[in-house]
């Protein structure tokens, strides 16, 4: 997922307006459509670490545009299923990213994790 498309993304699941996300950043609406349309990112260090604290996201989700889910359009039916898989993965990585939860802890969440994917893909293969 693109950087544009993450900022679209978080904005519209918060229910904010460009505005209110300009406003919330201190810069200009038109700042917010170039960063939304990929006409330009952030200069400032400040503004990814704003934005990632306004979205209750990792900085390094938003600083890199890895392979991710493509997220539905919001009218579409899977839309709120695929926002689930989105939290659900920005959980896990600050669970996994904690240091007071501890390592044992942690396979299992993994191994369980392995565990459902493992169960339901059975399901949806016969």
């Amino acid at each position: 997922m693109t950087f544009a498309e993450k900022v679209k993304t978080l904005r519209t699941e918060k229910g904010w307006i460009q505005q209110e996300l300009a406003d919330a950043l201190g810069v200009s609406v038109r700042t917010v459509k170039n960063y939304e349309s990929g006409d330009s990112y952030p200069k400032n260090r400040l503004i990814y670490k704003k934005m990632a604290r306004i979205f209750d996201v990792d900085m390094n989700d938003l600083l890199h545009e890895d392979e991710e889910f493509s997220m539905p359009e919001k009218e579409d039916e899977a839309y709120d299923d695929y926002k689930i898989l989105r939290q659900s993965l920005n959980g896990i990585k600050k669970a996994l990213a904690s240091e007071k939860i501890g390592q044992r802890d942690k396979d299992i969440l993994m191994k369980k994790i392995w565990d459902l994917y493992w169960k339901n893909k059975d399901k949806s293969d016969v």
